[in-house]
């Protein structure tokens, strides 16, 4: 095997799913790691929530943020998406904000994409 496969296979074993436990819901949840094309569709689809300075304007636009989110970090136990791209405001009409907030707190420490997650990491 070379080391481009054995590489490519490392990075498939470490792109694992986190199951997390959500108060009053009856299935587990699973956070998966985004590959880097998600990184960049998810970082796309916040362009339109974008100020002049290009930082994404919160105010009015939490829960559409948080559900582009969730679109690409939850998944199934194997890791692969549940979501469609369409499926964001169907996200944002099923699920509580209690629940999107505290699923998008779980997915960005678990892709390393908040302020302290280098810490967190660290401390795993």
């Amino acid at each position: 095997m070379s080391y481009k496969e054995r590489l490519l296979a490392a990075v498939r074993e470490s792109n694992k799913v986190k199951e997390v436990p959500v108060p009053d819901l009856s299935e587990p949840v699973y956070v998966r790691r985004m590959s880097g094309a998600e990184r960049d569709s998810y970082e796309a689809a916040l362009g339109e929530y974008r100020d002049k300075q290009g930082k994404v304007d919160v105010l009015g636009h939490s829960q559409k943020i948080t559900a582009q989110l969730l679109l690409v970090g939850l998944g199934d136990e194997n890791g692969e998406r549940i979501f469609d791209d369409d499926d964001a405001d169907m996200v944002r009409k099923t699920f509580s904000w209690a629940a999107m907030d505290f699923l998008s707190g779980e997915v960005l420490r678990f892709n390393r994409l908040n302020d302290n997650a280098a810490k967190d990491a660290a401390k795993n």
